[in-house]
């Protein structure tokens, strides 16, 4: 019998895979590349079984079972690596090899996504005030939305409520409706790592790469959620082109480089009241010796606001106005508009292709230079559900689900 070495199982992963590649040249399908959209019909075993997050395979002690077998002396494809390597074909242009091989299946492979987002604000709030995911089998979804941003005369756009006299006509009101689109928008990232690295480092360089990789990835992700144009991105909840956006205005001769307790309370009064119990506060780290320092006037004296009972032998407080208070380098510079913020993200509405973030591995890329390439791609959309700012029925200040502090110049 013969004895498997760590040379020997490279070599049988290279014998298979070259002779899947002359197996595709000679092959007469061709990429299929889907319109956005389009109904996506299973009808044949092929596609079943691409649509299988196991890829017909029990277990991935079994995927590679059976590749090494198909590499070995005189061994051949077994029925379920056979069906798995010919269905791939199909998919070679939006598949995870850009340069042909076996595909590990989905479910062995689709590991990063609790990882990259454990860290981040808006998606990875959880209860009341957590974003509303939409998950989206198709490029754009558009959700129907009621426009209610008046409350002085009527309700939803139209609605009005009557004091009808016995045996009077009604009369008649209804209400008006707009659309929100969500829009995938993709993010990726590639490494390459060479086989000796791969090999001699006694730490495992792929749970490294996945690790960063995914981390990165939520970063940016988290970030466009705040801030983001909506240019080929999501449109960030904080960013001056949300509709429903309110920019506080600072005090009267307030100088560069403050926040003020008058500050705060200001953004809480423009909070609609629905959102009290389910929002929070986002800041720069720059904004903290100024939270720290906020006074309020009493009489010809004063007293600070925001420190603890033990002064600053004790914890600093983590709520303001008794929500949390979250310190991030996402938000703006200190002085800058929206170095401060204060949001209800139940409000926001992040679209979620179904997967999440996709990982892929390939030595066929940098085959020549001995490297592994590792690529992750990610594809989402976020928007603020409101679509302007609400007048309340009494006074007339407006009133939103999204508040920044102006800049201080």
């Amino acid at each position: 019998m013969e004895t498997i070495t760590e040379e020997r199982v490279t070599e049988i992963l290279d014998q298979a895979t070259e002779k899947f590649l002359e197996q595709l040249k000679k092959s007469e399908h061709k990429p299929v590349a889907p319109g956005d959209g389009d109904i996506k019909v299973i009808s044949n075993p092929e596609d079943r079984l691409f649509e299988d997050p196991k890829g017909g395979f029990k277990s991935m002690g079994h995927y590679f079972r059976d590749l090494i077998g198909a590499g070995s002396p005189h061994g051949a494809e077994s029925e379920t690596l056979s069906k798995w390597s010919h269905s791939v074909k199909t998919v070679m242009e939006e598949g995870d090899l850009s340069q042909g091989g076996y595909l590990v299946p989905e479910e062995f492979r689709a590991t990063l996504m609790q990882v990259a987002l454990e860290k981040s604000i808006v998606s990875g709030i959880t209860g009341a005030g957590q974003a509303v995911r939409v998950p989206m089998a198709t490029n754009r979804v558009t959700i129907p939305a009621l426009v209610d941003s008046d409350h002085s005369a009527n309700y939803f756009g139209g609605i009005t409520i009557y004091r009808t006299e016995e045996a009077a006509a009604k009369a008649s009101s209804k209400p008006r409706f707009g659309s929100i689109g969500l829009t995938l928008h993709k993010l990726t990232g590639l490494a390459q790592v060479t086989d000796e690295l791969i090999q001699d480092s006694p730490i495992s360089i792929e749970a490294i790469v996945r690790s960063t990789f995914g981390q990165a990835i939520a970063f940016v992700q988290d970030d466009d959620f705040l801030w983001g144009t909506g240019a080929n991105m999501a449109l960030g909840a904080f960013n001056a082109g949300n509709p429903s956006l309110i920019i506080q205005a600072i005090e009267a001769a307030q100088p560069i480089n403050t926040i003020l307790w008058q500050n705060i309370v200001n953004m809480w009064s423009r909070l609609y009241p629905a959102g009290q119990s389910k929002s929070i506060f986002i800041a720069n780290n720059e904004c903290f010796p100024q939270l720290a320092g906020m006074a309020m006037a009493v009489g010809a004296g004063g007293g600070p606001v925001w420190m603890p009972a033990g002064g600053i032998s004790g914890s600093p407080y983590q709520t303001l106005m008794g929500r949390p208070l979250i310190l991030s380098e996402k938000m703006q510079a200190l002085s800058t508009q929206g170095d401060i913020g204060l949001a209800d993200f139940s409000q926001y509405l992040i679209g979620e292709k179904a997967g999440g973030i996709q990982v892929a591995t390939s030595m066929h890329v940098y085959f020549v230079y001995d490297e592994m390439a590792f690529r992750f791609v990610l594809r989402y959309d976020g928007q603020p559900w409101w679509l302007a700012p609400l007048t309340p029925r009494r006074g007339a200040a407006t009133l939103s689900p999204f508040v920044v502090l102006a800049v201080r110049p």
